[in-house]
């Protein structure tokens, strides 16, 4: 008889503590406020449930598991690489626009000298001192300003 009665109080003990395992529902009510109730009422449905710990799950997402010290340092590692890259990438763009930025002005200081006056001159194959002409000068500001135009789009 004692035997049965310890069999008895544990079976009601275990009945008593089944309800606190249980997920508690989570919805909302017809005023647009959240409701938890591990019975909601007829016709509601649960947008999420809650574990009796706090934990969230269902629609509302889930808490992830805290990450691993591997995973962690793979996540610097990539971080730290991705900074480097795009530090990299921004050295090489004002590189790149420091450059252009130089053909520009020497592209235009160019068309400034030819427009300026004066006596032109080059050298030919042999090396000797050309002089250009009207129209040649001419000719070479209209290549200097295409080349300015292009050099500072």
């Amino acid at each position: 008889m004692k035997k049965f009665t310890i069999t008895l109080l544990a079976l009601v003990a275990s009945l008593a503590a089944l309800p606190a395992t249980a997920d508690i529902c989570r919805w909302k009510d017809a005023n647009g406020r959240t409701q938890y109730s591990d019975a909601p009422p007829p016709g509601v449905q649960c947008i999420g449930t809650v574990k009796p710990g706090g934990a969230p799950s269902g629609a509302a997402g889930t808490v992830a598991a805290p990450k691993s010290i591997q995973e962690r340092e793979m996540d610097f590692r990539k971080r730290r690489l991705d900074k480097l890259e795009a530090e990299q990438k921004a050295k090489q763009d004002k590189e790149q626009a420091d450059a252009k930025r130089a053909m520009c002005e020497n592209a235009r200081a160019r068309v400034m000298g030819l427009q300026r006056g004066g006596r032109v001159a080059r050298y030919d194959s042999s090396g000797q001192i050309q002089y250009l002409d009207e129209e040649a000068i001419a000719k070479e500001v209209a290549d200097a300003q295409r080349m300015a135009d292009e050099a500072c789009k």
